[in-house]
């Protein structure tokens, strides 16, 4: 069955890329399967979407860079509108890109639209007079990193929900970030790092509630 549809971003979004900067469009054909065969098991069990009564539809660009990224962010129309670079369908395999997938769902779930806007706001307010206050940047970063370690442990949760060997959720995101720690210094993936915690930062929190490895 299927269970979401996909709206093309491009249609409403190219307008926020600048003159000569590749612009968000929306997927080809390839892309969307490669995006629907990942993220339709997961909005399944997370609950997120219960049919198609439910209305779910999200909204999907794709940005031409090369760089490893994807994000998702609020939007009234849909569920959540999800952007991912051509990069990271070209360099994820199936099992990394549902992994990262399921990270960016937890944002989603988790509320952090709402929480990390109220932050950007009160720096916009305290900005007004030109100068932004270091320590409410340097708490609200905190915060940020926080929410990037909570979108971590709720992508294992996630994943252990689909069909698998017992902890294959910890295996999958600590890969992940794993390999991320390991290409950090190739231009594709110092997008991902730049607003996530570093890699062995969020691999000691997951160290928490994952078993610890031989």
């Amino acid at each position: 069955m299927r269970v979401f549809a996909f709206a093309a971003a491009a249609l409403l979004l190219a307008g926020c890329a600048s003159s000569g900067t590749p612009k968000i469009r929306g997927p080809e054909p390839a892309e969307e399967k490669q995006v629907r065969d990942a993220l339709t098991p997961l909005l399944t069990v997370s609950g997120i979407c219960r049919g198609p009564q439910d209305g779910c539809a999200v909204l999907l660009g794709v940005w031409p860079f090369r760089r490893i990224y994807l994000a998702v962010g609020p939007d009234p129309r849909y569920k959540f509108a999800l952007e991912v670079t051509t990069g990271a369908l070209r360099n994820l395999d199936p099992d990394e890109l549902q992994t990262a997938l399921a990270h960016e769902l937890g944002h989603v779930e988790l509320g952090h639209f709402a929480t990390r806007e109220a932050r950007r706001e009160a720096e916009r307010k305290t900005g007004q007079d030109g100068k932004v206050d270091p320590q409410t940047i340097a708490q609200n970063r905190t915060y940020d990193r926080d929410e990037e370690i909570a979108a971590d442990r709720y992508a294992v949760e996630l994943l252990d929900k689909l069909p698998g060997p017992p902890g294959h959720g910890c295996a999958s995101v600590m890969n992940l970030i794993e390999r991320i720690d390991l290409e950090r210094l190739r231009p594709a993936w110092s997008s991902w790092l730049s607003d996530h915690p570093t890699p062995g930062v969020r691999l000691a929190a997951l160290q928490e509630i994952c078993p610890k490895r031989p």
